[in-house]
Parts: structure tokens; sequence; C-alpha cells
């Protein structure tokens, strides 16, 4: 099975926990979804403005070739990053594939996150699985490999 983690991450964490990820699951792509304006990162707690300008550098969006996604995306004001909105909306060829999400926070949030990344994929026809959330301050600590081994059991059951 061919598995693409397509992920953003601003300070690192997210990114700690894709590339654990997918060494244990053997993933075929891992794509990072970069702003193509840094600048606009400078308020990203003004979601709303950040998601108008969310546009992102070129990068693998044509699952032709994926049996499987997986987005990994921080929380922005209880939502997945607009980059990551961004990167959805930009995916072809994905009708009936099955898809899971990694959620990671520093609060909380992650069901409202989930819940807007299951409609946005879901409309477009693709399959839910399964999600995980991590906390922040358990990546800072190397305490959420419990969460991942859960979560990649899902993944290999599909």
């Amino acid at each position: 099975m061919k598995t693409m983690i397509a992920y953003y991450s601003l300070e690192g964490h997210t990114e700690k926990v894709v590339h654990d990820l997918a060494t244990k699951i053997g993933a075929s792509h891992v794509v990072r979804v970069e702003p193509l304006d840094e600048s606009v990162l400078q308020g990203k707690s003004l979601s709303s403005l950040v998601s108008i300008n969310a546009n992102i550098k070129p990068c693998k969006s044509d699952l032709d070739d994926v049996d499987f996604l997986i987005v990994a995306t921080p929380v922005w004001t209880d939502g997945p990053s607009p980059f990551m909105d961004r990167f959805m909306s930009t995916l072809t060829n994905c009708k009936g594939k099955p898809f899971s999400a990694l959620i990671e926070t520093s609060i909380g949030g992650g069901d409202r996150a989930l819940s807007r990344i299951r409609k946005t994929l879901e409309r477009k026809g693709m399959k839910y699985v399964s999600s995980a959330f991590t906390f922040e301050k358990d990546v800072e600590s190397d305490k959420y490999s419990q969460v991942l081994e859960k979560f990649a059991a899902t993944i290999h059951k599909a």
C-alpha cells in the first residue's frame, strides 16, 4: 500500500510526529505543505486574514499513485491550519481513497479541526478511517509513542 503523509508544521511539533509515523508505517511519500509567503505568519492569530492569503508552494496533491492519505496539522483557532485547508482543496484523483488525520494541539480544539478535515475530504469522496491527537507538551517530552502506535495500527489495518 502506498501511503502519503501531507503535513504543515509551524514550530516543528507536527513535523517531528510525522517523521516518526512515516518510519512506523513505511510511508511512500512525505509531503511538507509550505506557505508561499512567510510574511502572512506574522499575524497567525488572525486566522481569517491568514486564510485569505494561505497560498502554498507547489507540492504533490495528485493522489493517482497513492492508496492512503494522512493529513497532519496543528490546530489554529479550532481548525486545521489554513495552509492545510488550501492543500486539501487542491487534491485530485482522491475519490474512494481512505484517509486519516493527525492533529497536534497545545490545549485542545482538535475535535473541531478533525470535523473540518473530515467534511472537506469526504466531500471529495474520500473515506475516513481514523484519527489521532498529540499534545505539544507530550511531543516536547517524547511522550507520544503510545498514541502513535495505536494510530499506526489503525492504518496498517486499513
